[in-house]
């Protein structure tokens, strides 16, 4: 190892740890702290992330990156300097006062939106979202400039690194266009689930939580759950968490949720140790990372195979003897796959789910291009809704554009990554089965041994090694397409 790289992989260490401490900050925001508390915590994290940003924008950490680059290189130590060096590109770019500011104006908007969301308050939240909006816009202009790509690409590429609007677009396009079409064919054959109208305690949905997350892979010496106002994963590969939403009438509601972060958390877990504390430890981009959720929550977890596995294990945690007709194998399948336009993105179906992210797509460019007001996001998230799903969600914003966490928490360009992350998931269930053969029969015993190892080998280890499409590519031969996402939906909807 050259001196270089070793004196920089030290200097990385220090802002990885740093990385850490703000996860696990945000995490304690989300699960424990106290609304009391909320300034003060804003103030931490926004003096920690400037502390962060001087690490990284300093003329020394820069000579480090351009002496190691020159000396040889292992591939992954080369992939740790390139992340490093876009990393420290991104840092420069965003002055630190501009990322300061809007550290404490999230911090302010989050607390607005956990207190105001359950009182349908759009009112009283409005100016915080309006501060986070107008400096997400400062820093994607800073960004464009930088990179030289359009301001809403710039904010997307911090997110999943090498995805524009130009190569997603037409996939969406492709997806939108089949889901219009089918989606009623769909509606109009199905038999709708017999309701289970029944009550289910916390300490019941939170032992099947658990026994379900042990039993596909995740390891709790190594991890926790909790709950929060909106399901979530964050940690690292020693210790992940992840927070899941309990619905005292409906247990499908958490279970799933917790299905798909238990996907974000086996890939946290499953990532190199070695390179925890390095740039290119972590995974490679979120729409990848969205894609392991997806994969275990959609490919796996809905199907046949696992639903007849699952389905008297839940009978048994949740203690329903199964006399009644609401508790059968069947019935429970109806269940999770009924497909049922609704408000909430996150209890969506597959089939209407990316209709939820059409509309958060095309809603937040123009909030970002500044061709909309927040005054006017009510109205045009409601005629979006009419338009792709016939919901009305006039008057209400908890149900409507107060529903999710995201654009109050400043994450603006991440909502392509989740049906990316459906289109990923796809492919590389395709290209898992390819290689070790059809699943079925061990996933149906609670075997999940052979795609944990198949995912661990080719997505988890590898790190940060290849940006999103480039490993998507590499690990199944195919370039980004909808193909094999609109072929698992004709089968498991269209044509069962």
């Amino acid at each position: 190892m050259n001196q270089a790289y070793a004196q920089l992989e030290e200097k990385i260490g220090e802002i990885k740890a740093l990385d850490h401490m703000m996860d696990l900050s945000n995490w304690d925001e989300s699960t424990n702290m106290k609304p009391a508390s909320a300034p003060n915590r804003a103030e931490m994290i926004a003096t920690t992330t400037g502390l962060r940003q001087r690490l990284i924008a300093d003329d020394a950490f820069g000579e480090l990156l351009e002496s190691a680059a020159e000396g040889e290189l292992t591939d992954m130590e080369a992939a740790n300097v390139r992340v490093a060096a876009r990393t420290r590109k991104q840092a420069i770019a965003i002055p630190e006062d501009l990322l300061k500011a809007s550290k404490h104006a999230i911090s302010k908007c989050q607390i607005a939106w956990e207190r105001n969301r359950p009182l349908n308050d759009w009112a009283n939240t409005t100016q915080y979202l309006e501060a986070v909006i107008a400096l997400s816009i400062e820093i994607s202009q800073c960004l464009a400039d930088t990179f030289e790509l359009a301001p809403y690409d710039a904010l997307m590429n911090q997110y999943e690194t090498g995805s524009l609007q130009s190569d997603i677009d037409p996939v969406f396009d492709e997806i939108k266009a089949f889901l219009l079409r089918e989606v009623p064919n769909v509606e109009s054959r199905q038999i709708s689930p017999i309701p289970i109208n029944d009550t289910f305690s916390e300490a019941d949905q939170l032992k099947l939580a658990k026994f379900s997350m042990r039993e596909l892979g995740f390891d709790f010496e190594r991890g926790r759950l909790d709950q929060s106002a909106h399901p979530f994963s964050c940690g690292t590969v020693n210790d992940a968490r992840l927070t899941t939403r309990l619905s005292a009438d409906d247990f499908t509601h958490s279970l799933f949720a917790v299905f798909h972060e238990t996907g974000h958390a086996r890939y946290t877990q499953n990532q190199p140790a070695e390179w925890v504390m390095q740039f290119v430890g972590g995974a490679t981009g979120m729409a990848v990372h969205e894609s392991q959720s997806l994969f275990m929550e959609m490919q796996v977890c809905r199907s046949d195979a696992f639903l007849e596995y699952i389905h008297p294990i839940l009978r048994l945690l949740l203690r329903r003897d199964g006399s009644n007709d609401a508790w059968t194998l069947d019935n429970f399948k109806r269940m999770v796959r009924h497909v049922k336009r609704d408000f909430i993105r996150v209890y969506a179906d597959e089939m209407t789910y990316p209709f939820h992210i059409f509309l958060r797509y095309s809603i937040e460019k123009l909030l970002c291009n500044g061709d909309l007001t927040v005054s006017d996001l009510p109205d045009a998230w409601n005629q979006g809704m009419m338009d792709l799903l016939g919901v009305d969600t006039r008057d209400d914003f908890e149900n409507g554009c107060m529903q999710d966490i995201h654009w109050y928490a400043g994450l603006f360009g991440y909502f392509p990554c989740y049906l990316l992350g459906a289109v990923f998931a796809a492919q590389l269930y395709r290209a898992c089965v390819r290689k070790i053969g059809d699943q079925s029969e061990n996933v149906q015993r609670g075997d999940f041994s052979a795609i944990s190892a198949w995912l661990a080998e080719n997505i988890h280890s590898k790190g940060s090694l290849l940006e999103g499409q480039t490993l998507i590519r590499t690990v199944t031969g195919e370039e980004l397409s909808a193909t094999s996402y609109l072929s698992h939906l004709k089968r498991r909807y269209v044509d069962p």
